[in-house]
């Protein structure tokens, strides 16, 4: 059985924290996530994956849009702010979407951000991901899982978390996600890179699961 979350983040003391509604207008931001261009690892214009096949579906960086989706950062950045007493000083968005023919997520960390060039990346502390798929879309549960990593340490980054075995990994837990919920947390927590279900579905970015991600840097 699952572990209980809550308690074993306490022990690691690693932030992990789940806003229901955090939203004032989610269907305004899905409605705007719906026409935006999205892309693979292959074609993003800015992002570079080290390495690693993606899984998801990526828009580009949103965070000096104006509007719906300025307003959907400023909560999520606004409520971490509140919630760990540090100060967001710089972030990036992004829509992004799974299919049932994305490729299988896998346990990795998002110490740094990466963009064209390896080491070229911002540093991240925290991510905020709120789900963008309604009941009437969404087809059975949907969930985040959560991982600590075997024989790693604070020194360790993030190549040395991708992919690893689960002999090297202990699960603690999941957050089932809902429509408008932001699951925040501390960037070191190995976690899969993508929602998970017991049947992925979806084939585009109408019916699939979907998510506004915020990846913030704090002083």
């Amino acid at each position: 059985c699952k572990c209980d979350l809550d308690f074993l983040i306490s022990i690691i003391m690693k932030f992990l924290k789940e806003t229901n509604n955090i939203l004032t207008n989610p269907d305004g931001v899905r409605e705007k996530a719906l026409t935006l261009d999205y892309y693979t690892n292959e074609n993003h214009p800015t992002l570079n994956d080290g390495g690693e096949e993606w899984v998801c579906n990526v828009s580009k960086d949103i965070s000096k849009e104006t509007g719906v989706l300025a307003d959907a950062c400023v909560e999520i950045i606004n409520q971490l702010q509140k919630d760990t007493n540090e100060f967001v000083s710089e972030y990036k968005a992004f829509c992004q979407y799974t299919t049932a023919s994305s490729r299988p997520a896998y346990v990795h960390t998002d110490q740094y951000l990466l963009g064209k060039g390896r080491g070229n990346g911002m540093k991240v502390d925290y991510i905020g991901n709120v789900y963008l798929t309604p009941d009437d879309v969404q087809e059975e549960s949907s969930w985040y899982e959560y991982y600590e990593a075997k024989y790693l340490d604070d020194t360790a980054e993030m190549g040395d978390y991708l992919k690893l075995t689960s002999d090297k990994l202990n699960d603690i837990g999941i957050r089932v996600f809902e429509y408008n919920k932001c699951l925040s947390f501390d960037s070191g927590i190995p976690h899969k890179n993508a929602p998970l279900s017991n049947n992925p579905w979806g084939t585009d970015v109408s019916d699939s699961p979907l998510c506004l991600t915020v990846f913030m840097k704090t002083t």
